[in-house]
């Protein structure tokens, strides 16, 4: 187990094409390091894309996802028997299954959504939305992962035992990886719009109050 904190820009993202062939991600962090959407053998995912047509989405069976529209009039998505029809509205986060059979229908116009795509029994993912404006705030976050995205505006991130504070500017990231407790981040919103995605990532609970295994080791 390594703490460990890493800065993430647009140019450390990479372009995978969709299972289904529709359109193209962003993928901004995978775990554990060296897996791959393409072999299926991650635990744990984030990602961003545009939808610029209705269609279906791919199947992931074996993980939980939560999608997030930031922007645009938002999605509707028809599970079929799966489950009732819902729409999402921007910034408002949604957790469905990745082997539902799912389909997005735009409201109006093309929309941007995160992802984030998470193994069913081995980590369990939480994505929180802060509008923070030109706010000062403290999050928590650990023991495991996190990952925090500017989806608008700026931002100024402190983290605990590093020298310098993380100047964030729309499409960054920090990933705090493999944190052996809980830490708080100091975070600064750079403009009146600022909005942040905040994912806290940590090993599932097998129900009996144990975790199935730690996130860290693989």
């Amino acid at each position: 187990m390594t703490r460990e904190i890493l800065l993430r820009t647009s140019a450390d993202t990479r372009r995978v094409p969709w299972r289904n062939g529709r359109g193209v991600t962003e993928e901004l962090v995978i775990w554990p390091d060296r897996s791959s959407l393409e072999r299926g053998d991650f635990d744990w995912r984030i990602s961003r894309a545009r939808v610029d047509e209705d269609g279906p989405f791919s199947i992931f069976a074996g993980f939980e996802r939560i999608l997030v529209a930031l922007d645009g009039a938002g999605l509707v998505l028809s599970h079929g028997s799966d489950a009732p029809r819902s729409r999402l509205r921007p910034l408002e986060p949604y957790r469905f299954e990745g082997e539902w059979s799912t389909r997005a229908e735009l409201v109006a116009g093309p929309v941007a959504d995160f992802n984030v795509f998470a193994r069913r029994g081995v980590v369990r993912a939480e994505v929180e939305i802060a509008r923070l404006g030109a706010r000062r705030t403290r999050e928590p976050v650990g023991p495991g992962h996190a990952y925090l995205y500017v989806s608008h505006g700026a931002a100024t991130v402190r983290v605990p035992r590093e020298d310098e504070p993380f100047a964030l500017a729309t499409g960054d990231g920090v990933w705090a990886r493999e944190l052996d407790g809980e830490e708080e981040l100091e975070i600064v919103g750079g403009t009146p719009t600022t909005v942040l995605a905040i994912v806290r990532v940590q090993a599932a609970d097998r129900g009996d109050g144990a975790a199935t295994r730690p996130v860290f080791f693989r």
